[in-house]
């Protein structure tokens, strides 16, 4: 029961749509009790034959208590107008149970498309916080299974079982009074079974929530392999490994299968469960009731109407067990929802942390240390300064640290230990967002969006006019391709850019990166995937964007980088060397055999 209220709680956001839901579940239950008390006068005033009232019926114990007979007294209803009022109330009943039924079903889902967009708009706003560390332990498909089926699961229960739960209590208790006040004695005889059903229902409640949180489990390694399946789709097939991949696919959906039927087996078994103690309790009702009659203590129509407010309370018990399987369900998903929620972000903005307008560009790396985890540390006791509007290039083996230094200075990681600056501001005490806005970055692993050109080179400034756009486009060379496009600049590239060759792909990340006019330009291996004329073109591009603006770039073919102003060599994650492309070969250290490895017919002429 603390888990629904959990759910109560949450839908709480809404508490006029819910106030309003509560009141007219009242005003349900409020017309099931009157409709079961219509059975008394049905029975006791038009049915017997005599059309009198029976001593029996005289002397019950419980017709000052008796509902019917204060309306029927208070509207002054007369034995002969009985045949048309007790079916003109009826009527009037059955709508006005209806249509509060209506009402409090449309308000309960109103809240609930209301509470799940904010809980879906909260939840990604809150994963979109989170830092590079969290989505490296949370797999993309956990993420989405809680993004969409964990919270469609919540929505389920709250627009629809939810409502039921809170009606059917609401009902039950009005059915429950309405027994007790016709005959005491016999209410408490027909409860005593009742209590049975207590103990496998809270048993049935565990095992749901545990299996429904399992299930959920083994959904989002279903959507972790989708994720990945269809994202490697051409790795997939240049291996041929449809075969593999399907195998592995099927082993996860056999292990959903199994887990979702216990948790149909589970939730199947318990109406069948409740419904025999509905039976139970209906043969025992029936024994002791007839004797009640046969003794005075109630008439025919009492009985009536106790009757059938038991067999009607069978109809709330039952939706109450539906319902409760539906929720239980809900609140395993809602665990695994608030699971996301109690990850703070590993960084976030300082509380002084100050905004930038306008930066020179001067970057300091003071003694930096940084480990992915304990046991692999992937820089160690890194410094260098690059001074405004300096081009300074980052070499080494793959796995040397490079990557790592861009990944610090973004914040997208936080050092271990030493600081990062900018202008002589720890980047700590910068806003995030302000921070990135000073830096223009083009990574090796390209990003595009299922957009337009204009959109994706735009990404994220949706003010930018088209003349800034196009001359961002032209400084990265990729204007005449993009013209040449069936629909020019609002040409859609298709996920991931799939439309457009690897090379193109580059340039327009690269114009996306220049129409920032960032102060600090980044280049990650942003001119690998072009053929050598584009890498010609580009590099002549930049020679005149890197004036205006700091630049590291980082390449593994050092034949882009030679007329840096500095190159720093990362090895092990350590700097091991820094000076221009003459000083560094003079050396006779790493970076000359990374050098001789790549022109080995340059080393050979100058030895």
């Amino acid at each position: 029961m603390r888990d629904i209220f959990n759910l109560i709680k949450l839908v709480w956001q809404e508490k006029k749509y819910l106030l309003l839901a509560f009141l007219c579940s009242l005003f349900v239950a409020g017309f099931t009790y009157l409709f079961v008390n219509l059975v008394q006068p049905i029975v006791d005033e038009l049915l017997i034959s005599s059309g009198q009232k029976t001593p029996l019926a005289q002397t019950t114990s419980t017709e000052k208590f008796r509902l019917m007979n204060f309306i029927l007294s208070h509207l002054q209803v007369s034995r002969e107008k009985l045949i048309w009022f007790l079916p003109l109330l009826v009527l009037i009943v059955v709508f006005g149970k209806g249509l509060f039924t209506f009402l409090s079903s449309y308000l309960m889902k109103a809240a609930g498309h209301r509470v799940i967009k904010k809980l879906r708009d909260d939840l990604f706003s809150h994963v979109m916080s989170q830092s590079a560390s969290f989505f490296d332990r949370l797999p993309t498909g956990d993420l989405m299974t809680r993004l969409t089926n964990d919270i469609d699961k919540i929505h389920q229960a709250i627009s629809g079982s939810l409502a039921d739960f809170i009606e059917e209590v609401f009902v039950l208790l009005a059915l429950l009074v309405g027994i007790f006040i016709i005959d005491f004695r016999l209410a408490m005889a027909s409860l005593v079974i009742t209590p049975l059903a207590v103990i496998p229902l809270a048993v049935f409640s565990r095992q749901l929530k545990k299996k429904s949180l399992a299930g959920q489990k083994k959904m989002s390694q279903i959507y972790n392999l989708i994720h990945e399946t269809l994202t490697g789709n051409k790795i997939v097939k240049a291996f041929t490994a449809e075969e593999f991949e399907l195998k592995r696919f099927f082993a996860a959906t056999r292990d959903y299968f199994k887990t979702m039927l216990k948790l149909a087996w589970i939730g199947s078994l318990s109406s069948p469960f409740m419904e025999f103690i509905g039976g139970a309790v209906g043969a025992f009702i029936l024994f002791v009731g007839t004797r009640r009659i046969a003794e005075g203590f109630i008439s025919a129509g009492d009985f009536g109407s106790f009757v059938l407010a038991i067999f009607m309370m069978y109809t709330p018990i039952n939706r109450l067990n539906r319902a409760n399987n539906v929720l239980q369900q809900a609140v395993a998903c809602y665990l695994r929802v608030k699971e996301i929620f109690e990850m703070a972000p590993q960084i976030q903005d300082h509380p002084e942390a100050i905004t930038l307008n306008k930066v020179e560009g001067r970057i300091t790396f003071e003694d930096v240390c940084f480990a992915y985890n304990q046991d692999r540390p992937a820089l160690m006791h890194v410094s260098f300064e690059v001074k405004p509007r300096e081009t300074v290039a980052i070499v080494g083996l793959s796995g040397a640290g490079k990557t790592t230094i861009i990944n610090l200075l973004t914040r997208l990681y936080e050092p271990t230990s030493g600081r990062i600056l900018i202008d002589g501001l720890d980047i700590k005490k910068i806003k995030l967002s302000s921070l990135r806005r000073q830096i223009g970055l083009v990574t090796q692993d390209i990003i595009l969006f299922n957009d337009t050109v204009r959109n994706n080179i735009a990404y994220g400034q949706n003010d930018i006019p088209l003349e800034k756009i196009t001359a961002a486009a032209r400084l990265a060379m990729a204007h005449d391709f993009i013209m040449a496009l069936p629909q020019g600049y609002d040409t859609l590239i298709g996920e991931k850019g799939g439309l457009l060759s690897s090379g193109q792909r580059q340039r327009i990340a690269l114009a996306r990166a220049i129409v920032r006019d960032p102060a600090v330009l980044i280049l990650d291996e942003a001119t690998s995937a072009l053929d050598s004329e584009s890498e010609r073109l580009i590099q002549l591009a930049l020679s005149n964007i890197i004036k205006e603006r700091t630049t590291i770039i980082i390449a593994h073919r050092i034949w882009t980088v030679r007329h840096a102003d500095r190159i720093l060599v990362v090895d092990r994650g350590r700097i091991v060397e820094m000076g221009s492309h003459e000083e560094l070969y003079a050396l006779n250290g790493i970076y000359r055999k990374l050098y001789d490895l790549q022109f080995p017919e340059e080393g050979e002429a100058q030895s």
